[in-house]
């Protein structure tokens, strides 16, 4: 008896359905942008960063953007944002620049307590580096880290460039020397001056926001880089790097940073909103 053609068509597309589903689904490409030898200007010639602003006394190259690839047709973009004060791209209107500075304490010189102010903005706080070595600062004793700097109205950002979505799987994160010594030493501009967030059992948190490639908000997630409330150690401010994961946004083109605190005046957030960032582990579907 001659099978009709229906049937065979019925078999041929079951075989063609099974071989399909026996197929290994394509894996994940994952990768480290760890900021290494990017080519990228960094902030400098000195941990105030000259070469971040537009200033006609400094002669130098400036650095406003840069970019680092991640796979053969995606790089990671950053830098700094547009300042409303000056409409020019400087430091002023926040963003993320590449350092390698890790003063955590006075030069020979300075003015007692430099360490611990804006003229000292892009030293990281890692403990277990060489105080003033401005080498082997980064995560896992690399050279180059990032340090992020919210300027509030124009907040710090990364994205990835051709309208791609990854995930975030991580960021090493670590204070900086400035945000390490006003809280923990005081901010002379600050609500209690001369007394530290333990003292006034204060927090101080940073908070990731991820958009899509149409500009829709995903998803934020939060650290608290201090907690003291209650007088009690809630989270100790860290004094080396640690892992914050960033898987929880989802698929994300973009991540916006923010900060938020108790030490809060007339003009928004007192403590400075700054951290360092390093090693962003990235999962490309």
């Amino acid at each position: 008896m001659k099978t009709p053609k229906l049937v065979f068509a019925l078999l041929s597309i079951a075989l063609m359905l099974v071989s399909c589903s026996n197929e290994e689904p394509e894996q994940p490409v994952k990768c480290v942008v760890d900021f290494e030898n990017t080519g990228i200007i960094l902030g400098g010639p000195s941990p105030y960063g000259e070469n971040l602003y537009d200033n006609d006394n400094y002669d130098g190259s400036r650095f406003t953007k840069g970019l680092i690839q991640v796979s053969d047709y995606i790089s990671l973009e950053f830098g700094l944002n547009l300042s409303p004060l000056t409409n020019k791209y400087e430091m002023y209107g926040g963003g993320i620049v590449l350092s390698q500075w890790n003063y955590r304490s006075d030069r020979d010189g300075d003015n007692e307590g430099w360490w611990k102010t804006y003229e000292n903005q892009l030293s990281v706080y890692n403990a277990s580096s060489s105080d003033g070595a401005n080498r082997g600062a980064g995560y896992n004793g690399s050279n180059t880290f990032a340090i992020i700097y919210d300027a509030a109205e124009t907040p710090a950002s990364f994205n990835f460039t051709a309208g791609a979505e990854c995930i975030i799987e991580s960021i090493q994160i670590c204070p900086t020397s400035y945000v390490y010594g006003v809280i923990t030493q005081g901010n002379p501009f600050g609500n209690n001056p001369g007394q530290s967030l333990k003292e006034v059992a204060g927090w101080f948190k940073v908070i990731a926001t991820g958009y899509d490639a149409y500009g829709n908000e995903v998803g934020s997630m939060e650290k608290y880089l201090c907690d003291y409330r209650n007088g009690a150690n809630i989270v100790e401010l860290a004094t080396t790097w640690q892992s914050w994961s960033l898987s929880g946004l989802g698929m994300v083109n973009k991540v916006v940073f923010g900060f938020e605190g108790s030490d809060v005046g007339d003009y928004g957030l007192n403590t400075p909103s700054y951290l360092a960032i390093d090693n962003i582990s990235v999962r490309l579907n």
